[in-house]
């Protein structure tokens, strides 16, 4: 460790033993505003070298909650926050600390300024969560450090008013010093106050009031000042956007730093040596010398190992090979749906960059759980589960953003905590189907779709039959489907389409477009999901699709490019083009879809094989013998 800021936690603490529910209740070590000098790395650190110079954020989350996948990592109730009970904080000369919560500080960033990083992520997850954008006009309630790093965050995010609000005037003065267009001494009657601040805004109110000191009074003048439709923490006609602590925040407060667009070097007013922690603890308790930010300063003294090290990633990757892993558990498959993807792999042997040799084929799948790692308490022997197929690696920023259906790598061995029990009015063969399902919730999630949305869905296969049910359980108020084959449109209507077309070669893209129109009331769908991959159903989807409306890519066709006319539909009526690969996040909702009765998905299955027959089971999927729409493997039953 190099420098050490101190933080009002630090100094409520010490004083007080406790800040509301963490209490302190064994010796504990301060200290998690920090940065420090890489000295030693794990065999399996491959983004830091000692020498680094690195900011450290201080909380270490269990990487496998609900909040943790969903990139809310800063709320999972297991996380290791540095000095908060019981555990001990980063104020000594060495500290340990998961490799991929380490940001290595370029050569013009300061130790000071990556310890500085901390209280910087506060402001950013803070204006984040606000809604901060070009033109908002912020009031920011309390001019202590946190109050400053949210001037400067809001600053860099392009709000167009900054006024803050304290009882301190040198803070006031620190402050206009670091960019805001004026302030205010909070002393007085509230409605004095909001006056006031109504009149530093030219006659308008803040759209958007940031409270950073906790007092009764601040924040009901935050409550009184803010516009109706703003956001504040309080009242029913406000946003209520409370925040704890942040997430995903560090690489772009350093980014700020780096780039000059903040600076938060005048922040710091004291600094001590590690043997005077006393007198820096008494000053920022006090503000003596009109404290802001007080800095100690560590001796780097080499005589204990640093060890930066992805501790997590080490256990688990050791436990895999000695055989079942604590937070594992073994089904054995009962039930097994036939994907496209899985007939694409047996008759081409790829898909896009992914290409196999020999590989076993399956992924919508459900079973019965056989045994349970030592640590697992979500499932028991007996347990009849669906499961997620896609492990990532709960580490890089993709995962811990909460979009891990994209990261780069994964783990084979299944997880407990990708497995989901079925209620016993699921079947297995439901449970299978939630794999297809999920993609249709996540598709629609991407969409948008809510409580009257008009839907185009391109492509009446499995996926695209699943997008009909989903968006129909979102609230959709008109879902179209078109298709080429008169049967799957046939399917679509009875699983509640409000319209089909059926699309030929003889036809024009202009004569479709203007029948979809038709079929929506000579209206224009506010989403077109595309779920075929096919040239001609893009541009249909493309050209559909309303004024600012937005198109959402799931098939994969044979095509690695395709011509699309972008400059005279997407470009000039703002028609957004998203991507959606697999999903993330969305299993345990497509289970309650089905356990409520919202979507029914057994219509879907047309076909059931044993497993020996799975050659046939893949011919049938393959050229949709039969009408076959879902092929179902049946691999072994259970009493």
């Amino acid at each position: 460790m190099d420098s050490v800021g101190i933080c009002g936690s630090d100094v409520h603490y010490w004083t007080h033993g406790a800040i509301g529910d963490f209490v302190v209740r064994q010796p504990m070590v301060l200290g998690h505003e920090s940065a420090g000098v890489v000295t030693e790395v794990g065999a399996e650190v491959d983004n830091l070298r000692p020498g680094d110079r690195v900011a450290v954020e201080p909380g270490i989350p269990c990487r496998f909650c609900d909040l943790c996948k969903s990139g809310r990592y800063n709320l999972c109730p297991d996380v290791k926050f540095l000095a908060t009970p019981p555990v001990d904080g980063s104020l000594s000369g060495w500290h340990v600390h998961d490799a991929d919560f380490c940001f290595r500080l370029p050569d013009h960033v300061s130790l000071e300024e990556g310890a500085l990083l901390e209280p910087l992520s506060v402001g950013v997850h803070a204006c984040r969560r606000a809604g901060v954008t070009l033109g908002s006009r912020v009031l920011i309630c309390g001019a202590g450090p946190i109050g400053l790093v949210n001037l400067l965050t809001a600053r860099a995010m392009g709000a167009d008013t900054v006024i803050l609000t304290d009882i301190n005037p040198h803070r006031l003065t620190v402050a206009k010093e670091m960019g805001a267009d004026a302030t205010l001494i909070a002393t007085g009657n509230a409605e004095s106050l909001v006056s006031q601040v109504c009149a530093l805004f030219n006659g308008r109110r803040p759209d958007i009031v940031i409270e950073c000191t906790g007092a009764e009074a601040s924040v009901g003048l935050s409550v009184r000042a803010c516009r109706s439709g703003g956001c504040v923490p309080a009242s029913a006609r406000w946003t209520f956007a409370e925040f704890f602590r942040y997430a995903n925040c560090y690489p772009d407060a350093l980014s700020l730093v780096a780039q000059g667009r903040v600076n938060i070097k005048p922040l710091i007013t004291h600094r001590f040596p590690l043997s005077k922690s006393v007198d820096a603890f008494e000053t920022a308790k006090t503000g003596a010398g009109n404290a802001i930010k007080v800095i100690i300063k560590c001796p780097l003294k080499r005589t204990l190992p640093l060890c930066f090290d992805a501790r997590m990633k080490l256990y688990w990757r050791s436990a895999r090979s000695r055989g079942p892993v604590p937070a594992k558990c073994c089904s054995a498959w009962t039930r097994w749906g036939i994907c496209g993807s899985d007939v694409h792999y047996w008759t081409h042997g790829a898909i896009g960059d992914f290409s196999v040799s020999a590989m076993v084929l399956g992924h919508e799948s459900a079973g019965v759980v056989t045994e349970v790692g030592a640590e697992v308490d979500s499932l028991r022997p007996g347990d009849r589960v669906a499961v997620e197929p896609g492990i990532p690696c709960r580490f890089c920023d993709l995962c811990k953003s909460g979009r891990y259906n994209l990261c780069l790598t994964g783990w084979h061995v299944h997880d407990a905590d990708f497995c989901f029990r079925l209620p016993d009015h699921v079947s297995l063969e439901e449970g299978a189907l939630l794999e297809p399902l999920s993609v249709g919730v996540h598709a629609c999630r991407r969409a948008g779709v809510t409580l009257g949305s008009r839907v185009l869905i391109c492509g009446a296969g499995p996926i695209g039959l699943v997008n009909l049910l989903t968006a129909k359980a979102m609230g959709a108020d008109t879902v179209i489907l078109t298709d080429i084959n008169p049967h799957r449109l046939t399917v679509a209507k009875g699983d509640g389409a409000d319209g089909t077309l059926l699309v030929t070669e003889s036809q024009s893209v202009e004569s479709q477009v203007a029948a979809v129109n038709r079929l929506f009331g000579d209206r224009q769908p506010d989403a077109a999901i595309e779920c075929t991959g096919s040239v001609d159903a893009v541009r249909l989807s493309l050209l559909s699709c309303k004024p600012g409306g937005c198109l959402i890519t799931v098939g994969r066709g044979r095509v690695r490019e395709m011509p699309l006319p972008l400059a005279q539909t997407a470009v000039v009526r703002e028609v957004e083009i998203r991507g959606v690969f697999r999903y993330a996040n969305c299993y345990a909702d497509a289970l309650s879809l089905v356990a409520r009765g919202a979507v029914d998905v057994r219509r879907l299955i047309t076909h059931r094989y044993p497993l020996d027959r799975s050659e046939e089971a893949f011919e049938t999927s393959r050229t949709a013998a039969g009408n076959a729409i879902k092929v179902m493997i049946k691999c072994q039953d259970f009493a």
